[in-house]
């Protein structure tokens, strides 16, 4: 069997398992995503969230990386998994690695790192968002696990944080969660839902971006509740719909209706639209998207994607694809660095054209290995092929790290540096472990490592890209 298909297989296993895992207990990095897209993202919650469910049969080491979407909120979890005896055939010692040369974020971009409290001062949890301004972060205080209870502004300069609004439930619903929030140049938006019911139904919120009292703008019903994405303009809310086209409300209350000529378009961040769904269950990763419409001006920019390009994603000037870095019209098209992970997971695209990818190290030969020193993550500039390490790896190899939560590409990356993953090692019937289809059933008893998180909980570090000076 192919060795790059076999682990593929051994991965969708795993996530499989993942799926009956109970809910992570609360540990904001842990579960990077959050309740965002429960009905879509379940699976890869619980894949890098509930940890204790992997395991690797056979030998080696395997990294469980994040499915890194191109929207906004997908964090990376990285979780080293290791087995109890090396393959057949494989040599244990490798060949000398490849030195990765990836400085601290924070010497790259000083001005764009700070660290800020993790806790309010009566003790609910931030959940950052997404850049206000280069000295000012969103943030959502939750009273407990993934329930938003009001917004609050953070300034870190002066390391004080303002309250803008209280985010409530709509009056007689239960079980309801506030999902998406996106900044808008005259507001703050976001919808919410029920996500643990079967019921089709979606509301939407707005405050003034300078805080205020929220105002429920409308809800909605059935398909038009399947909602994908937001944006906030001047005069209403707008969101796409997981089938494809943008429909928008008025701020004051009104009927909602269908934007003119969207059939089959995916809201990127207003005003952009592109042509194919992204962080969607069933996305075809390797699929190139083909255009962006501008739909303020109905402007439409045709997507050149040259021949053997997988997996393209656009914003309005940079492409990020399988392996590569482009410019919309296809002009600077370019290899990203080798440290940096592009596989068939994906990518993450960040504000401004900026990418975000997982580290990993390579031997002489390009095979990639273990490499403790390595920054867990890394943002990527492709304007001036700049790249900043993001995250602490700890000795376990793995760590998390965290992107906004805002509908639009994510603004801001997060993590906890005093937070560590503890490995815990037990013997268990080796038929019960999670195996790639086809693959026979083992007997006997098999050794399972898997690990948890441990400390942490009182600081983030933060790089917002609004405070990174745009490329001359």
């Amino acid at each position: 069997m192919n060795e790059n298909r076999g682990e593929a297989e051994l991965i969708r296993a795993l996530r499989r398992a993942a799926d009956t895992a109970p809910e992570p207990d609360g540990d904001l990095l842990t579960a990077i995503g959050g309740r965002r897209r429960r009905r879509v993202r379940r699976r890869a919650q619980s894949a890098l969230a509930v940890v204790g469910v992997l395991a690797v049969i056979g030998g080696g080491t395997a990294v469980a990386r994040s499915s890194f979407s191109h929207r906004g909120g997908e964090g990376a979890a990285l979780t080293k998994v290791t087995a109890t005896q090396p393959a057949a055939g494989e040599n244990p010692t490798k060949a000398e690695k490849q030195k990765i040369d990836i400085r601290p974020a924070a010497e790259v971009w000083p001005s764009a790192v700070s660290t800020i409290p993790a806790k309010a001062a009566d003790g609910w949890k931030y959940r950052p968002i997404a850049g206000l301004s280069a000295t000012e972060l969103l943030l959502s205080a939750e009273s407990s696990f993934e329930k938003a209870g009001r917004l609050e502004a953070y300034d870190t300069v002066t390391g004080k944080s303002t309250v803008l609004a209280d985010m409530p439930a709509p009056e007689g619903v239960k079980g309801y969660f506030a999902q998406d929030i996106e900044v808008g140049a005259e507001s703050i938006a976001w919808w919410g839902e029920t996500p643990n019911d079967s019921d089709k139904w979606a509301d939407f919120w707005v405050v003034p971006r300078a805080g205020g009292t929220a105002k429920q703008v409308g809800q909605v019903t059935g398909e038009l509740a399947d909602v994908e994405r937001i944006g906030v303009t001047a005069d209403s809310v707008v969101w796409s719909v997981g089938g494809g086209g943008i429909h928008r409300i008025p701020l004051n209350g009104g009927t909602p209706e269908l934007i003119e000529g969207t059939d089959g378009l995916h809201l990127l961040s207003w005003p952009w639209a592109v042509d194919v769904a992204q962080g969607r269950e069933g996305e075809d990763l390797d699929k190139n998207q083909t255009k962006l419409v501008n739909l303020a001006t109905r402007h439409t920019v045709e997507v050149n994607a040259p021949d053997g390009t997988q997996g393209l994603r656009c914003g309005p000037a940079w492409c990020l694809g399988d392996g590569v870095v482009q410019r919309v019209d296809g002009s600077e098209h370019k290899a990203t660095p080798p440290a940096l992970y592009t596989g068939g997971m994906g990518t993450t695209s960040l504000a401004g054209g900026f990418g975000f990818f997982s580290v990993v190290g390579r031997d002489a030969r390009g095979e990639e290995i273990e490499d403790g020193d390595a920054p867990l993550a890394a943002v990527y500039d492709p304007a001036t092929g700049t790249t900043g390490g993001v995250g602490k790896r700890d000795r376990s190899g793995g760590g998390s790290i965290g992107t906004g939560v805002s509908s639009s590409p994510p603004s801001i990356i997060y993590w906890d540096e005093d937070q560590r993953q503890v490995e815990e090692c037990k013997m268990v019937d080796a038929a019960s472990v999670p195996r790639a289809p086809g693959q026979p059933t083992p007997t006997g008893k098999t050794k399972v490592c898997t690990t948890t998180q441990k400390g942490g909980g009182e600081k983030f570090r933060v790089v917002n890209l609004l405070a990174i000076p745009p490329a001359q």
